[in-house]
């Protein structure tokens, strides 16, 4: 598990730093926002799905195959010709990722009680933090003295590492039984997701926002989000149970997992951007940013992890949300002074705000469900945190792009800023003038983090209070 958790942590943070230098390569700042909303959709849309078959078929076969599949993926990725091959690619590497991680927090929840987990986070969080410190460090040297490709495939060695390991050694009882797969239900949610997504990318750059094609896709994606849900609440074995969603626990973590979503993807997507487009950095400065938000993290999620027994969650989780609002307050007024140490104070807090969040979320709705529903929760927990970060890159992407054009000539292209080649041959003039925009685009943006973080913020105070043991899942007994 450790093995997997590094290779995820490289994957972020890596492919995050390399990923300008990659459009500028390939081409493609207005659909910039799709390498990232590709790989969250397909991620997004089958978690439940992964969750609900390692309940089912057990947790070492669906990790393996889900692994297999996210290498595929990356290895093509590294293959890409050009800016639609790549999200293609990025799109099987996440079917692959909606395998990976949530079934790996459910093993990890099946092989440690609701006191060791507390004990042992600071083991995977160290392990989260070292990878995320050598990810973007390497991933911007890799970049820069060789290619962005490179990237792609340097975490393979790890998936394979994880998968090896993991047949070797896990052992788990038979769970396998008869079950009839919820495939309509996969395809309504895959496909009110990809039709919402598709008119908010498309419809701000191609088609305009009155266009028929954005309006209808529009209410498509509605009609098919009402289709899920009734679908759900009918079929016997669904693949998203709603009753999950009386549990309060389960509904409030939810909700902040959304905004943990948003805020780390959206950070992940644009901060290097930031550093590469606007302060002129090379792909390794661009990186730092992130090494500071994976610095805060771990730290704060292994604290979260040592108190979580003593004070319960939720004075943990209105910790991480007031040090998140916080963080996006300072990352705002970076933006504005255009300072790399503000920046990466910003990211810092950020990363501490999401670390002491994130950990009680994910342990209180393991711990609100029985044994054999705790695949699926923990991919419900993991569902929430990726939609967030697949609209709100798509979305903020719309944003970025609408300011753009705002500030920019249609004829100018603003890739020119994220290549420190091509941005030595410009006029300082015109160079200042696209780094500018670029800016006040990214700004924006930032600011929308502000405020999902003060709903955040707000969210967090309807979470139950009371010690950890006491919203921990009791079978309810019998009556003979």
């Amino acid at each position: 598990m450790l093995a997997g958790l590094f290779l995820a942590a490289l994957e972020a943070t890596a492919v995050a730093t390399a990923m300008p230098t990659a459009v500028a390569d390939l081409g493609g700042m207005s659909r910039y926002s799709w390498a990232f909303s590709a790989y969250l959709l397909t991620s997004t849309t089958l978690l439940p799905l992964a969750g609900r078959l390692a309940d089912l078929y057990g947790r070492r076969t669906i990790y393996v195959g889900s692994m297999g599949v996210f290498l595929v993926g990356s290895a093509l990725c590294g293959l890409a010709q050009n800016f639609d091959q790549l999200i293609l690619f990025r799109a099987i590497q996440g079917m692959g990722a909606a395998g990976v991680m949530p079934v790996s927090n459910t093993i990890i929840a099946d092989i440690y009680t609701l006191e060791e987990r507390a004990r042992v986070q600071g083991l995977f969080s160290a392990v989260w933090a070292l990878a995320s410190l050598i990810g973007p460090a390497v991933g911007g040297i890799v970049t820069d003295l060789f290619s962005w490709r490179y990237i792609f495939y340097f975490t393979i060695p790890f998936g394979l590492l994880s998968a090896i390991m993991l047949t070797s050694f896990l052992r788990e009882p038979e769970v396998r039984r008869k079950y009839n797969l919820d495939i309509a239900g996969t395809a309504l949610l895959t496909g009110a997701i990809a039709l919402l997504l598709v008119a908010i990318l498309e419809g701000s750059v191609v088609w305009g926002w009155s266009s028929p094609w954005t309006i209808t896709l529009m209410i498509a994606s509605v009609i098919m989000a009402a289709a899920f849900i009734r679908h759900e609440s009918m079929v016997d074995e669904p693949i998203l149970p709603l009753d999950l969603f009386r549990n309060r626990i389960i509904v409030v973590s939810s909700l902040g997992s959304i905004v943990i979503g948003t805020l780390l993807f959206t950070l992940t997507a644009y901060v290097p951007m930031f550093v590469q487009g606007v302060l002129g950095g090379t792909a390794s400065q661009a990186g730092a940013p992130l090494i500071a938000m994976s610095i805060g993290w771990p730290i704060a999620s292994t604290t979260a992890g040592h108190f979580m027994i003593r004070i319960g969650y939720r004075p943990l989780i209105i910790v991480g949300g007031t040090l998140s609002l916080a963080g996006g307050l300072l990352l705002v007024l970076a933006s504005h002074g255009t300072s790399m140490p503000l920046l990466l104070a910003a990211m810092t807090i950020f990363g501490m705000g999401m670390g002491f969040a994130g950990t009680p979320y994910l342990v209180a709705v393991q711990n609100a469900v029985p044994w054999n529903r705790r695949g699926v929760t923990t991919s419900v927990s993991q569902f929430s945190r990726t939609i967030g970060g697949a609209i709100a890159v798509a979305a903020f992407g719309v944003l970025l792009n609408a300011r753009l054009q705002a500030h920019l000539n249609q004829t100018v292209d603003a890739n020119v800023v994220l290549s420190p080649e091509v941005r030595s041959t410009m006029q300082p003039e015109t160079l200042a003038a696209i780094a500018e925009a670029l800016g006040t685009g990214l700004t924006a943006v930032f600011v929308a983090c502000v405020a999902l973080a003060c709903v955040g913020f707000v969210v967090n105070f309807y979470f139950p209070s009371g010690a950890a043991q006491s919203h921990v899942h009791r079978e309810t007994p019998v009556e003979v």
